[in-house]
This record gives structure tokens, C-alpha cells and sequence, in this order.
């Protein structure tokens, strides 16, 4: 097994994608109110919503208070949005990480969802694969959905 790696998961949301997927690009900065475990957001550069901005959010992580800090970029055509880590405690942990979450429409019969994928590459081959933190992101597109619901 190598150094990089790839983790996904797919959920099935009940919102619109069109809303969920503004959730994540315009409105992300509600995401401490929709998330227990996600405690806050700080903007270093640009704005919340702006291709390439650097934010730092603050969560709880298997009993830890963590910071992630980000670099956001946004794909509109393919309804995605990723954030790069350029600092926190992430880091520490893999020697680089990349979130990307893409909200796939209802089509046919299929409901809508959300993919969420963890590229990430370890600084040596007995560190851990990031399960906790896709457990974390599953657990926070949930919450994400239930919230625009009014859950």
C-alpha cells in the first residue's frame, strides 16, 4: 500500500441539490449552526463564498478540539467544491489532504446525493488511513441536509 490515498462516500439527501449545493458554496458559514460538532469559521483571505479563499474552521474531532485551515475552491459546471488544506491539525497527521464534496441532481427514479471524497497522502505507510475524519464529513453532510430541511 502506498503513501496517497482516496477514501468516498455517497449519501442520499432529501433537500434539493441546487440548495444543498448553494449551502456548500454562498452559505457554508451556517455550517457551526447545522453541525454540533463544528464549532466555527474564520475568514484569512477573500470571503466565504470566493473561489481560493483561506478559512480556518474549529471542530471537535474524537474528543479533540481541532482547526483545519483551508483553501476553498469551487467547480459551478460539475456542482463541487473542495478544500485544500494549507494548515491545522490535519497536517500533522498527512503530509497533504483534499476534501472534495460534488452534489450529483436527482435523475430518473434516483434521488439526489452528495460524494464525498478524501484524497490525502500519509507521511509514512504505518499512519492511519483518515476513516474517523470520513466518518466526521458523512456525519456533517447529514446534518448539513437535515438543517436546510428545518430538522
Amino acid at each position: 500500500m502506498g503513501l496517497r490515498g482516496k477514501l468516498a462516500a455517497e449519501i442520499e439527501i432529501k433537500s434539493s441539490a441546487e440548495a444543498y449545493f448553494k449551502r456548500l458554496k454562498d452559505e457554508l458559514h451556517h455550517l457551526p449552526d447545522a453541525a454540533s460538532n463544528v464549532h466555527g469559521v474564520e475568514v484569512h483571505e477573500g470571503d466565504f463564498k470566493t473561489h481560493g479563499s483561506i478559512k480556518s474552521w474549529t471542530y471537535t474531532l474524537d474528543g479533540r478540539t481541532e482547526v483545519f485551515k483551508e483553501r476553498f475552491e469551487i467547480d459551478e459546471k460539475n456542482m463541487s467544491v473542495s478544500m485544500v488544506a494549507v494548515d491545522g491539525h490535519i497536517l500533522q497527521r498527512y503530509k497533504s489532504y483534499k476534501l472534495i464534496y460534488k452534489v450529483i441532481p436527482k435523475t430518473g427514479n434516483e434521488p439526489p446525493a452528495v460524494r464525498v471524497t478524501l484524497d490525502y497522502e500519509k507521511h509514512k505507510e504505518t499512519d492511519a488511513d483518515p476513516h474517523k475524519e470520513m466518518e466526521f464529513m458523512i456525519s456533517m453532510m447529514k446534518d448539513i441536509d437535515k438543517h436546510l430541511l428545518g430538522q
